[in-house]
């Protein structure tokens, strides 16, 4: 079963998310309350590990996320339930007033209950506050979640990138599929 805001709960004391079949007999369980908020050096070592998580998951997709321009400003946000951060989202400025969403991960037990959802509605919230006027981002081809989290909040394709590695032999095999 997949997780849902209506299958899921959070329990305070052991700060573990607990999925469920039916939402019958939650004891000592509250309905999800997700938070997101700037992060504070001590998400550092969360963060990492999520960028770490993110790098070894795009294995499973075919091509590479080329490297965007960075700007001189980043900010990341951190995302989760209770006191326990599930997710975190990184927006680069690539020039003045136009920004990339270079980062986004939600950990595998917390995933599908709204916190890449939030991640993305706060980060576009601030961006707005900051009077940004464009707000891109990138997903590898496969990676649909991804792909439809930015869709739902209005972030759709702009264009295809294709490419081959002219060094590897293999490819040709996949050249005509």
């Amino acid at each position: 079963m997949r997780p849902t805001k209506r299958n899921v709960a959070y329990d305070h004391k052991t700060q573990t998310l607990t999925h469920h079949k039916r939402r019958t007999h939650l004891v000592n369980q509250a309905p999800i309350d997700i938070f997101v908020r700037a992060s504070l050096p001590d998400d550092a070592s969360t963060i990492s590990h999520h960028h770490r998580q993110s790098e070894d998951e795009s294995t499973q997709y075919r091509g590479t996320m080329p490297p965007l321009a960075q700007g001189s400003r980043s900010l990341t946000f951190v995302a989760g339930v209770g006191s326990t951060v599930f997710g975190s989202l990184t927006l680069t400025e690539i020039t003045p007033r136009r920004w990339n969403i270079s980062h986004v991960f939600v950990e595998q037990e917390a995933r599908e209950i709204g916190i890449g959802d939030s991640l993305v509605l706060h980060a576009l919230g601030v961006l707005r506050h900051e009077d940004a006027e464009w707000c891109s981002g990138q997903a590898q081809p496969g990676d649909r979640a991804l792909k439809n989290l930015f869709e739902r909040h209005g972030l759709v394709g702009q264009t295809i990138l294709v490419g081959r590695s002219l060094n590897d032999p293999s490819t040709e095999a996949d050249a005509s599929q």
